[in-house]
């Protein structure tokens, strides 16, 4: 019979720790072991930890002093007695059906499935759903390496259970990168050629607040760029033109990687090489690679343009609303900018950018330099981050 452990990383987490544990607990079907990794806490932490264990004999508790998340998980891993790992955060609760749900995709997949995820729900302080649910994916292999690249679309580690064999092959996370280190795993288990599956219900609640390890957008981005680094440029064009997808679509995702890369001329050759018509899937991305290119450029009329396709394509594509309010404030158009604002606020209410340049547009700012452009397309449910 197929086994599961828990692994928790836990820092500073007494204020959530008990609701994790009684999701955990509550589940329909019990885990083996719940391993926690206090990582050198100076809160009382463990004390709740050590309440709730006299009566589950089950919850494991091993302390270390403060290394990191990706430390106590590989701390976790090694502890750990079973066929696979359930990832959860100090901080995060799961739906009680969520091991139930993954042991029958267990029982029904393949030896090429590494780990397996749901959707999402983001979470408040008080355990109140504060965003649509967040969507993935099936990953796999060359389009799933590709695709956590792009756009990761496991938001979070916790919830996702994995096999051991793999985490042991791979030697678990890397203990030197700091932020999102989950996606730099993921990356690494698609480029052996193993599957992520995914199960569209969300099971598993992502907790946002003020003290999230990763609560900037900024850190996160730079993080991810550190991941495609290990690759570079050329490894990914490689797997990226190896997929079975049009010549366009391949095109346009590369697009993206030079743009990430700052390679501008390399990129605004390659858009005009690609040409994308408007009754093309890709119409709007092509639109929007090719205006920030413009805006790179200072081409600001130009990328408006494109922008104003963009919309009458999709009146509600937040990213081009953002970028065509700050040209029209620059331009000294405010009421058309403030129009524009408004719009994306209302679709993304937690649009960071769009917040900030909000409050440049009333207070009638007009310097480029003050603004913020939206460098990638929106997901259709933001993530929330305390800071940008």
């Amino acid at each position: 019979m197929l086994t599961i452990s828990v692994v928790i990383p836990a820092f500073n987490a007494a204020l959530y720790i008990e609701k994790t544990l009684q999701s955990t607990l509550k589940q329909t079907i019990s885990v083996d072991e719940i391993i926690i990794i206090d990582d050198g806490s100076t809160d009382n932490t463990c004390e709740v930890i050590q309440r709730i264990q006299k009566d589950y004999p089950k919850i494991v508790l091993h302390t270390q002093k403060n290394a990191g998340a990706s430390t106590a998980r590989n701390k976790g891993i090694q502890e750990a007695t079973s066929d696979w790992i359930l990832f959860i955060d100090a901080d995060d609760e799961c739906s009680e059906n969520l091991v139930e749900t993954y042991l029958d995709k267990i029982s029904e997949g393949t030896e090429a499935i590494s780990a397996i995820y749901t959707a999402y729900y983001q979470i408040d302080e008080n355990s109140n759903i504060i965003s649509p649910q967040l969507r993935g994916k099936r990953l796999n292999a060359v389009e799933g390496f590709c695709d956590i690249l792009i756009r990761n679309s496991i938001i979070s580690p916790s919830g996702v259970i994995v096999n051991k064999k793999r985490l042991n092959e791979l030697h678990g996370f890397n203990t030197q990168i700091k932020y999102v280190e989950d996606v730099d795993l993921w990356v690494r288990l698609l480029d052996k050629n193993y599957s992520i599956e995914y199960i569209d219900r969300p099971l598993s609640f992502i907790r946002r607040h003020s003290n999230n390890i990763t609560s900037s957008m900024g850190t996160s981005h730079n993080a991810e760029k550190l991941i495609m680094d290990q690759y570079g440029l050329d490894y990914i064009q490689e797997k990226l033109y190896k997929r079975d997808y049009t010549k366009e679509k391949n095109s346009l995702d590369f697009a993206l990687f030079l743009i990430r890369y700052q390679q501008w001329e390399q990129c605004e050759e390659l858009l005009k090489n690609t040409p994308v018509l408007e009754h093309s899937l890709y119409y709007i991305t092509y639109c929007f690679l090719k205006s920030i290119v413009y805006i790179e450029n200072k081409r600001f009329d130009d990328a408006l343009a494109e922008s104003e396709k963009i919309l009458i394509a999709n009146e509600e594509h937040g990213a081009a609303l953002n970028n065509s309010a700050v040209i029209y404030a620059m331009n000294g158009n405010k009421e058309k900018a403030i129009i524009h604002m408004e719009q994306a606020l209302l679709l993304f209410p937690g649009y960071l950018d769009a917040k900030q340049n909000m409050m440049l547009i009333q207070n009638g700012e007009t310097d480029e330099s003050q603004f913020r452009f939206t460098l990638r397309e929106l997901r259709p449910v933001l993530l929330s981050y305390s800071t940008d």
